[in-house]
């Protein structure tokens, strides 16, 4: 008899544990996991974004393949480790986009997102990509740029390190479950910062008729997101964008004329905006 006036109160508590074991269960697969959605950068809209010049700078410009210097960690992107114990679950620390979220080959694709700002903005009379060249072990070197420059008939050529690209989001999780057979606690905390991208890239511009180094200067942007709920794969392309702005603002304020050749190669309205 005395046996039987425990069982109910030994059903509850196993009752407890198995919905206590249950919530947590639900709670860390839901709450401790930020969901990124993949976005595509060649379909970004670069066009409706860029900044315009109603007059373009006479010159013809060869652009080259960026090179891919960015850390592991950007590349393959990172989550912060958790602990899941029986009682308490906990993840703690800085979420990183990976290459994956954005479709792979993410320094070609930045690529020609740069060419597709500068050939919208109407910086320059023509702008002609090169994504196929890559440079030697040593980097690119003067006769190589002249010989390309040459091939293409061009004044300048555009090339660049990609530093840094990514997007984060902090996030701080934790459950607490406390069953006893007379009462049940269980605490929840979730936050999460605003999601922020970082781009990085050092541009060199190289002059076409020699090859030798005219100017180099690394660009930095960031953006930082309205909402915790926005995703982190936007604020990388955002950031991104805010970069080919700031290359383009830097562009139109070198003496280019003074670098240029004597007579700059004629303007072509049907292929400014190529």
């Amino acid at each position: 008899r005395r046996a039987s006036l425990f069982r109910p109160r030994a059903t509850r508590f196993l009752n407890v544990m198995r919905w206590g074991s249950r919530v947590m269960v639900a709670g860390m697969c839901s709450g401790c996991s930020i969901a990124t959605p993949h976005l595509n950068i060649a379909r970004w809209p670069v066009e409706t974004k860029a900044v315009y010049y109603h007059e373009p700078l006479p010159y013809r410009v060869v652009t080259l393949a960026l090179q891919d210097q960015r850390p592991s960690h950007e590349r393959t992107g990172q989550k912060p480790a958790g602990w899941f114990l029986l009682l308490w679950n906990r993840r703690v620390g800085d979420y990183y986009t990976g290459d994956h979220m954005f479709g792979g080959q993410v320094a070609e694709q930045l690529t020609s997102q740069v060419t597709r700002y500068l050939q919208a903005s109407n910086v320059f009379a023509q702008v002609v990509p090169l994504p196929s060249e890559r440079p030697g072990a040593s980097g690119w070197e003067a006769n190589r740029i002249r010989d390309l420059a040459r091939e293409q008939a061009a004044d300048f050529v555009l090339t660049g390190e990609l530093k840094h690209f990514f997007g984060s989001q902090h996030q701080q999780t934790s459950i607490l479950l406390l069953p006893l057979y007379f009462i049940t606690t269980m605490s929840w905390q979730d936050s999460k910062s605003l999601p922020w991208g970082q781009s990085t890239v050092r541009f060199t511009l190289h002059d076409g008729a020699s090859g030798d180094l005219l100017w180099h200067h690394e660009i930095q942007a960031s953006e930082t997101l309205p909402r915790e709920t926005d995703p982190m794969s936007q604020a990388a392309l955002e950031s991104f964008m805010n970069l080919n702005e700031q290359l383009v603002l830097e562009l139109r304020t070198l003496p280019l004329a003074s670098w240029g050749p004597t007579q700059p190669a004629p303007v072509d309205p049907r292929s400014s905006l190529q």
